[in-house]
């Protein structure tokens, strides 16, 4: 909100780009490729006022202490299963097995696998402007999604809730609720707008 009118904001992420305008249509948002040192010296040398990082990665490198403003979740929906971390085993070797699962944190793993399932079932790439957030409260499961133009025009957002114990679906209820609404449609639009000059990272 601190930001002027007409402020170039910094992302290559179709989903942050979709959801950043359209809370603030008035700014101009332009791509930001290298990694965090080059797109923190951009910032510096004023080709930017600012920039979008995440959160998890900055604190990976110990760099949250050069960031002055971090948002919270509610501002701005983050990709299916960010700050998740997934171990890939040999399916035979029953002794890796063991010590993988002991490893499992097992909220973590069921909100990630509806993150997954919701993305799965509408046929979303990793770059598609496509966010989705699943979170445990208590004894109940929320999930949320957010899909649109990279414009921030023609968004699409919904909510679903369930007790845990129930929740198992709810990804793919999700999915299909927003399938019966037109989502499909939408992505493919939105894939070919933004597709039409060149294929955008997810960053």
């Amino acid at each position: 909100d601190a930001l002027p009118t007409g402020a170039v904001v910094g992302t290559t992420s179709l989903r942050r780009r979709m959801q950043l305008l359209q809370q603030r249509p008035d700014l101009t948002v332009k791509d930001l490729r290298g990694n965090v040192n080059t797109r923190q010296r951009k910032l510096e040398e004023g080709q930017y006022d600012a920039i979008i990082l995440a959160y998890i990665g900055l604190k990976r490198l110990d760099l949250l202490k050069d960031i002055p403003f971090v948002e919270k979740l509610s501002f701005m929906i983050p990709p299916m299963g960010q700050a998740a971390l997934g171990i890939e085993i040999v399916s035979a070797n029953d002794s890796i097995r063991e010590i993988a699962m002991s490893l499992n944190d097992t909220e973590s793993y069921l909100s990630t696998k509806l993150e997954r399932d919701f993305v799965s079932k509408i046929g979303a790439g990793c770059s598609a402007p496509v966010a989705v957030n699943a979170v445990i409260y208590g004894d109940s499961m929320t999930i949320k999604a957010m899909l649109g133009y990279p414009d921030g025009t023609h968004i699409m957002e919904k909510v679903l809730t369930a007790s845990v114990v129930n929740s198992d679906d709810l990804g793919l209820q999700l999915a299909d609720m927003m399938i019966s609404e037109g989502a499909l449609e939408i992505l493919s639009k939105a894939e070919e707008l933004a597709f039409k000059d060149e294929m955008p990272q997810r960053l």
